[in-house]
């Protein structure tokens, strides 16, 4: 019986042993796990602060150019309903001119076939209209 108390003892101060290891182990890591978080808290508040400034330079920044952009555009806004001003009355005088211009000539071609260029000229002024 001897081998066999021998094998337990081996055994169970194997055991004993790893069961203290792994208590040493366990309150080796919640030590550090404290020390990293102790650490760490000043270094988190500072990542916090800075990405707080962060966020507030971006969105001023961002209002700055949508104002800048806002006030360059009014003059190019101003100056595109200007051309298109001028672009409608050059319209308007083309047609006008060319709807007088066609009723002359109209008028002018209805002396020698008074019915043919009548239903021509009625017709011309509804295309142009």
């Amino acid at each position: 019986m001897g081998l066999e108390t021998f094998f337990k003892n081996l055994f169970s101060s194997a055991k004993e042993s790893t069961d203290s290891l792994a208590d040493k182990a366990e309150a080796f890591v919640e030590e550090t796990m404290a020390k990293a978080k102790e650490t760490a808290a000043p270094l988190i508040e500072k990542v916090e602060q800075y990405a707080e400034i962060a966020k507030e330079k971006t969105s001023e920044t961002v209002n700055e150019v949508v104002e800048t952009v806002k006030e360059k555009a009014v003059p190019i806004v101003a100056k595109a309903k200007e051309l298109a001003e001028e672009a409608k009355e050059k319209i308007s005088e083309t047609v006008a001119t060319t709807k007088e211009k066609v009723t002359a000539f109209v008028n002018e071609g209805s002396t020698a076939a008074p019915v043919p260029v009548e239903k021509t000229a009625n017709r011309i002024e509804e295309d142009a209209d």
